[in-house]
């Protein structure tokens, strides 16, 4: 009830902007998607999702403003290996998971495969790395100006000492130094995480720990564990911010409905 049970999606407003910036579309776009009906306009969006697992699609087929014919929108996705945005929605969206198919969406709709590389847009721009996960799964950058903004839900830090292990930390630090704000995994403490290894999760030491070493300057720790009840979480963002409050402008664990205001440049 207080750190919020909806899965994965966030709006980035840019000021003067009406483009919409949505990132993933868990079952809190169903949200999103209600409170944009009640603008009364004709709305264009781009969605930006990381992965395809259930928990960051299942929003999807039920965002409003797919409905509505006046409204234009762009969905991309990482390459799934040889399958690509439009089949894997296509696929989520058939007749043996849900009545209407992707094809019945009455807005503008496009799908495309965003393949690694940065990408301009109006006022920004969109790069990924790719994550540690179970699928191929991208961890954004959003640049608006002289911002940057992180998102990696679903991305696991190992920390043993392999070659391998140890040349990601050093590029996941590379690529999200310096940042105005890490949205990242944090669904395990340091002890579950070794019961854990290699389920593409992190743990909330580890996170915490890289983000102080290259200055990023506002960490949420995101993806939390549905066996953590609200009070969990809460001895965990007060333990956090005992041992690390001094070490950010702001680090807390992320919660629905929050909002989050940058200074523009």
């Amino acid at each position: 009830m207080r750190y919020g049970g909806n899965t994965t999606c966030v709006q980035i407003q840019i000021k003067g902007d009406d483009e919409l910036l949505i990132l993933d579309s868990g079952t809190g776009f169903r949200n999103l998607g209600n409170e944009l009906q009640g603008r009364g306009s004709s709305l264009r969006g781009r969605v930006f999702i990381t992965h395809p697992h259930w928990d960051h699609l299942q929003g999807f087929p039920f965002f409003k403003p797919f409905y509505n014919g006046d409204n234009w929108f762009r969905i991309y996705l990482p390459p799934q290996g040889e399958i690509g945005c439009k089949e894997i929605l296509q696929g989520h969206m058939s007749s043996t998971f849900f009545p209407v198919s992707i094809d019945m969406l009455e807005a503008d709709l496009d799908c495309e495969t965003f393949q690694p590389g940065k990408r301009d847009f109006d006022g920004y721009s969109v790069e990924y790395m790719w994550a540690t996960h179970t699928v191929p799964t991208a961890m954004y950058k959003i640049r608006i100006k002289d911002k940057t903004i992180i998102f990696a839900p679903d991305n696991e830090l190992m920390d043993d000492d392999t070659d391998k292990s140890r040349q990601f930390r050093e590029d996941f630090k590379e690529f999200i130094r310096g940042a105005d704000v890490l949205i990242h995994d944090a669904q395990y403490s340091k002890k579950l995480y070794k019961q854990r290894v290699g389920w593409g999760h992190s743990s909330w030491e580890t996170v915490t720990e890289l983000a102080k070493e290259v200055n990023v300057k506002r960490l949420f720790l995101t993806h939390h564990d549905p066996d953590n009840s609200d009070d969990v979480l809460g001895k965990r963002e007060e333990l956090i911010q005992d041992l690390y409050g001094s070490s950010f402008e702001r680090v807390c664990l992320a919660k629905e409905g929050q909002e989050i205001t940058l200074p523009s440049g």
